[in-house]
């Protein structure tokens, strides 16, 4: 098995690094308050500044942890290119309507966006506030769309080519989660692995069900779904969800980017504990975040300080805040791999030699989180 995983870890790392982007251009806005009001100082451009600074709107359709690291993420990027005291981002324009607001609520909002003519550019975070702008869509305001899911799974782009709208720009790997799930069956196979979502088209995004249903075909394990999860995906919906899959006899369980897995907003460590009890492979798809706090394996599919750059770039190039020639963050990145070997222990483990020097952060209680290469998480 050894040599076979150490190919596989190559074969996904080389293929997590194609992205595809989609960029436009658009008119100038009148003033705002600067957008550096909300950062560190920046240092002065080499660019002549203009008048009346460009005017960008923020959208989520609810807090997530993600959403405010990558955010921040983008915020100093543009300071660091000396641009953020060009562009405003007032209170007004900052939309996040909260995770039980129905559909139609965020596409009113995405239709006041899409209708501002003082709007420069929208930064969309996340599934749901990307497909209801591309609703109700005007064809001229760059959206800078960014932690989105499965772009492919959610109709945002076109599986092979990876387009999308004329005006949409968006990080997009092929194929990722198919292999996401592929390496962690390969890695420390199991044969019912259990996954938890809310039964909508977005709910099944987020947990990248149609993904892991044709690995569980290739692959030959079952996968066992919970698809009764609230809207919310509350911790009580998320425990109870957790409680019918061990009596449906999972022994792994997939833990995917469910607001019950917020660490910022919720506290599921009382989840965490009951799958170690039970001796269940759990496998993090946002990596040592959760396999600090227990889970065996965690695989980190974005990197944040490059993804913030790639955006703060585009961003800067769609207002013309930029040089032509500027060379742009290409955000290229090699997922990274985190163990706790504390858990594998409590569950009689012996974690694979090739898999222990393959992975990128090691937490113990005697290690106390080592990291062969720093992960900002």
């Amino acid at each position: 098995m050894s040599s076979r995983l150490g190919s596989f870890f190559a074969t996904l790392a080389a293929a997590l690094c194609c992205a595809v982007s989609l960029c436009a251009n658009v008119q100038a806005a009148p003033p705002r308050a600067p957008l550096e009001q909300m950062a560190a100082p920046a240092p002065a451009s080499s660019q002549p500044k203009p008048s009346r600074p460009k005017v960008a709107a923020y959208f989520e359709a609810g807090s997530y942890w993600e959403f405010t690291l990558l955010q921040k993420e983008i915020i100093k990027a543009l300071r660091q290119r000396g641009v953020a005291d060009r562009i405003t981002l007032p209170d007004e324009l900052y939309i996040s309507p909260g995770w039980d607001a129905s559909e139609s609520v965020y596409r009113a909002e995405a239709r006041k966006l899409m209708q501002n003519p003082d709007i420069d550019v929208i930064i969309s975070m996340g599934t749901e506030a990307t497909k209801a702008l591309l609703a109700e869509n005007n064809g001229k305001t760059p959206i800078m769309s960014v932690d989105v899911a499965d772009p492919a799974g959610a109709g945002i782009v076109d599986r092979a080519t990876g387009k999308g709208a004329a005006n949409l720009t968006i990080r997009y790997t092929k194929d990722k989660w198919f292999k996401v799930f592929a390496l962690f069956h390969e890695a420390l196979p199991f044969l019912r692995l259990g996954i938890m979502y809310h039964d909508s088209p977005e709910g099944l995004s987020y947990s990248n069900v149609r993904e892991a249903r044709e690995v569980a075909r290739e692959r030959g394990f079952t996968l066992v779904e919970y698809p009764f999860l609230d809207k919310a995906e509350s911790i009580e919906s998320c425990t109870k969800g957790v409680d019918r899959l061990l009596a449906a006899g999972v022994d792994a369980f997939y833990i995917s980017a469910l607001n019950c897995f917020d660490w910022t907003q919720a506290n599921p460590q009382a989840i965490f504990n009951t799958l170690n009890a039970h001796h269940i492979k759990t496998f993090a798809r946002d990596g040592s975040v959760h396999v600090r706090r227990g889970a065996l394996m965690g695989l980190s599919t974005l990197d944040y300080v490059p993804l913030g750059k790639f955006y703060a770039d585009h961003i800067a190039t769609q207002l013309g805040l930029l040089p032509p020639n500027t060379q742009l963050e290409t955000a290229a990145y090699t997922p990274k791999i985190a163990l706790n070997l504390v858990t594998a222990q409590k569950m009689g483990m012996d974690l694979p030699l090739i898999l222990l020097i393959s992975a990128d952060e090691l937490f113990d209680v005697t290690l106390a989180g080592v990291d062969k290469t720093a992960v900002p998480q």
